[in-house]
């Protein structure tokens, strides 16, 4: 059965590899040429906007994941507590979690630390690893009684991030 399931993902991982190599570089580069044409905010514009208006890109159901995730960046350097709401949204989603947490982790008061908890009831897998590590980063001390509860969790990696973000929050 295993030696079968090998052979399947052999075969499927050969043909997908002819597809891409029967694609040429350049058409491949034309595509994403034409998709960052298209993208209506451009990386160098949005990394010279101030919070305000990158919780707008965030908040914009039209644009990109592109534009989301470089506003994210450009958060985590110039993020003031306003961004917060506009970024807790992003912690369920399974593409732009991470960019929300980067800019959440560095941000000064405890709107950060809030929308870091209040994401912990509606999250599971890696997303809710993601969340109790950022809390760890943060070192928020009112989030340990949540965090000792996810020492019980029935995901051993869950486990694992509460352990670890319970230890770094009370090491001096």
């Amino acid at each position: 059965m295993l030696r079968r399931t090998l052979f399947a993902i052999g075969v499927l991982a050969g043909v997908a590899g002819n597809r891409l190599r029967s694609q040429s570089r350049g058409e491949l580069q034309r595509r994403t040429d034409e998709q960052l044409a298209s993208t209506p905010h451009k990386s160098a514009d949005i990394m010279a906007l101030s919070s305000p208006d990158l919780v707008k890109i965030l908040n914009d159901s039209g644009a990109s994941e592109f534009a989301k995730a470089k506003a994210c960046q450009r958060l985590a350097v110039v993020g003031d507590e306003s961004a917060a709401p506009a970024l807790a949204k992003l912690l369920s989603d399974d593409r732009l979690a991470h960019y929300a947490r980067t800019a959440l982790e560095p941000m000064p008061g405890k709107a950060a630390d809030r929308a870091l908890r209040d994401a912990l009831s509606s999250l599971d897998g890696m997303l809710l690893v993601g969340a109790i590590h950022s809390l760890g980063v943060r070192r928020d001390v009112e989030a340990l009684p949540v965090l000792a509860k996810f020492r019980q969790h029935d995901d051993a990696e869950v486990v694992a991030a509460a352990t670890w973000a319970i230890s770094r929050i009370w090491r001096p």
